[in-house]
């Protein structure tokens, strides 16, 4: 009979824990989903879920609050910025859609098409940290979930599964002793990328799990 890997996912959002267990709970892995709103509350709540097991592996969400009392969201005060950025990506991509629609531009201007199409990704990761701080959402929160975390099952590696992570979070995750960091698919190719995903999730154990990073102390470079 072949054994189940222990996956404990922790998210802050019910529904995406379904989606999980949906897409990988099964032969492979057993599931064990949490809740939590702040990387604080994971302790208490722990205890509840697994008791004394230790799990084989930790799937990150990758943004929390960072601070115990968080921004208020979009307000009278906020939302004029985050229209802004908002405005900001619409016009681009229309820029870009105009050159798609000019078959002479895309003929002779391949580079420039490219171009465009970085500032669309560009401006769209602004709007995204821009509101992402608004709402009181960080890597930096994540990190710290997985460094208590750590403090409990020192040895169980732990990986990021977030559709928000930019390279400075991937980065900033890897150097904190993070295994890795997965890209969670749009829901629109959850389905499809699940078996690619369940792969990766596998190799973590066959034939030894990859060692975690060790932490990078920056007060030392």
């Amino acid at each position: 009979m072949t054994t189940r890997h222990h996956i404990l996912f922790i998210e802050d959002d019910e529904s995406e824990i379904a989606t999980f267990r949906r897409l990988y709970e099964g032969d492979q892995f057993e599931l064990t989903g949490l809740c939590i709103q702040f990387p604080r509350s994971v302790l208490p709540a722990l205890g509840e879920a697994l008791g004394d097991r230790v799990p084989d592996l930790l799937v990150l969400d990758m943004f929390f609050p960072a601070v115990s009392d968080p921004p208020g969201g979009f307000t009278p005060d906020t939302v004029g910025d985050a229209r802004a950025h908002l405005a900001r990506v619409l016009r681009t991509g229309e820029e870009l859609e105009g050159m798609f629609l000019d078959e002479s531009a895309l003929a002779k201007n391949d580079k420039e098409l490219l171009r465009a199409g970085g500032e669309l990704v560009y401006w769209s990761q602004r709007m995204l940290r821009h509101w992402c701080d608004v709402l009181g959402q960080s890597s930096s929160g994540g990190i710290a979930l997985m460094r208590l975390l750590h403090e409990k099952y020192p040895t169980v590696p732990a990986v990021f599964y977030s559709r928000k992570a930019m390279v400075a979070d991937v980065k900033a995750a890897l150097d904190a002793g993070a295994l890795d960091v997965l890209i969670k698919p749009h829901r629109s190719l959850e389905d499809a990328e699940a078996v690619r995903i369940r792969e990766i999730l596998a190799r973590y154990y066959e034939p030894a799990p990859p060692q975690r990073r060790t932490p990078v102390d920056h007060r030392t470079m």
